[in-house]
């Protein structure tokens, strides 16, 4: 997805949040045209060990938490005029409590007016069971989910729904049956997906 985007807005921005030691805009190198813009953005101990373990990075990483209302006041001076931001969320919003969660979306959609946003997420009956195998290998705790991408939309105003990408099921055969059972159940929800939302004008 974040490819095909690049592709069609060759002068793109593109914001990982919560970025972590994730090295995507190395992996889509040879993919991704030479005039987009890649940044980061994650807590001030997240960029001094990135800093630390990634010296050859290509990334402009920022510090700030995405749960403050101003986390992306730093960026908003790189991104300019341009109108094509793709905001990419991997692995974070389950962390986020609901507050945070809305906090999140309607700073981003203040921030970046035309915007796509590209997140994963859980239900909630999967996030909040504390039965995740991450959440029990780590002591880590989600603490939000949505019953789809729709779902995902309607936590602040300004976002509608694109479409979601089925993830678990890409996994194994395994996967794809648990996945098919969840959704049966969840009356259609998946049990986790990535989201494709974009703001409304």
């Amino acid at each position: 997805m974040t490819a095909a985007f690049c592709r069609a807005h060759p002068d793109a921005v593109v914001i990982s949040v919560g970025i972590g030691l994730d090295t995507r805009a190395e992996q889509l190198a040879g993919a991704l045209p030479a005039s987009v813009t890649w940044l980061g953005v994650d807590v001030p101990e997240v960029v001094r060990l990135r800093a630390e373990l990634l010296p050859g990075d290509h990334s402009r990483v920022f510090a700030a938490s995405i749960t403050e209302p101003d986390w992306a006041d730093q960026l908003r001076p790189l991104v300019g005029e341009r109108r094509d931001v793709l905001v990419l969320a991997e692995g974070v919003l389950m962390y986020l409590d609901p507050a945070g969660l809305k906090t999140f979306l309607t700073s981003g959609r203040s921030a970046f007016p035309a915007a796509e946003l590209v997140a994963d997420f859980f239900h909630p009956k999967v996030a909040l069971s504390g039965r995740h195998p991450i959440v029990r290998a780590t002591g880590a705790q989600f603490r939000s989910g949505a019953r789809g991408g729709r779902g995902l939309a309607a936590v602040a105003p300004g976002w509608e729904w694109i479409g979601d990408h089925r993830v678990m099921e890409r996994i194994s055969i395994g996967h794809r049956a648990a996945a098919g059972l969840f959704r049966l159940l969840a009356l259609g929800a998946p049990a986790y997906s990535a989201a494709r939302l974009r703001t409304t004008r």
